[in-house]
């Protein structure tokens, strides 16, 4: 589940939690530096939805991330709100 991908404009986001809901995965991911060894204060909520063989990936916004985060934040918050658990995590998928 924990992993850094590459957007296509090159930031680099490290996957905290991934959550399938209704059959859309909804991911919760957090800016790293290009290095990889470090945390830029940005997160995003991103949605997947698949056709065939592709994944389509979108930005959750607005109502639609107001619904969603509640649900998200329960089992993310131990990282989210301890610095210290969080850089481990990174520093444990390399």
């Amino acid at each position: 589940m924990h992993e850094i991908i590459k957007l296509d404009n090159n930031d680099k986001w490290f996957v905290i939690m991934e959550k399938t809901i209704d059959g859309i995965k909804y991911s919760y991911m957090i800016r790293v530096n290009d290095t990889e060894d470090d945390f830029i204060d940005e997160y995003v909520v991103v949605k997947s939805e698949f056709n065939d063989d592709s994944e389509l990936m979108s930005l959750v916004e607005d109502e639609e991330l107001e619904k969603i985060m509640p649900i998200l934040v329960p089992e993310i918050s131990q990282y989210i709100n301890d610095k210290d658990k969080l850089k481990e995590l990174l520093d444990n998928i390399k």
